[in-house]
């Protein structure tokens, strides 16, 4: 999904610097890859953070305030990942341009939590990966990894819940 957005977004002129744990290749549209361990010194350097990482234990919180605070006070951020991996109730206290978010710690958003009242946040009904070819989309994935498995290659796609990223 990160390459994806990535892609997109050098597009439309957008430098683009990803993170990952395991992708050490700038994928298409990428201008770098950085490591984990230099994600705290990117966030002040970014105008928009978009997050994509699966749930694990380790990436459980991983946007909580201390990380928040390194956002420029400008900054876009966008969930569309998985909804434990930022704490909310820390982001609705954080000051930023703007706040897109599809997944929630905890779902549906409470109705009286406080990002439903900001003005500068939008909130969709984990529908990110909705759309007209979503079916064929998980169909394609779904018939190259019976190809794999029946190969004997490794699949594509896997979460390793293990892994830090």
């Amino acid at each position: 999904v990160g390459a994806e957005v990535g892609r997109l977004l050098s597009e439309f002129g957008v430098t683009v610097t990803g993170v990952d744990a395991r992708i050490t290749e700038a994928p298409q549209g990428f201008t770098k890859v950085h490591p984990v361990e230099e994600l705290d010194g990117l966030l002040p350097t970014a105008d928009i953070v978009v997050l994509t990482v699966p749930h694990t234990p380790a990436t459980e919180g991983m946007i909580d305030a201390a990380r928040l605070q390194r956002f420029k006070p400008t900054a876009l951020f966008v969930n569309v990942g998985r909804g434990p991996t930022v704490r909310l109730d820390d982001l609705a206290k954080a000051r930023l341009g703007g706040i897109a978010l599809d997944v929630f710690e905890t779902e549906p958003l409470p109705p009286d939590h406080p990002l439903w009242r900001r003005p500068d946040v939008l909130i969709t009904p984990h529908v990110a990966g909705a759309g007209p070819h979503a079916s064929e989309r998980r169909f394609a994935v779904l018939l190259e990894n019976t190809r794999r498995f029946l190969a004997g290659d490794p699949l594509i796609n896997q979460v390793d819940k293990a892994q830090r990223f």
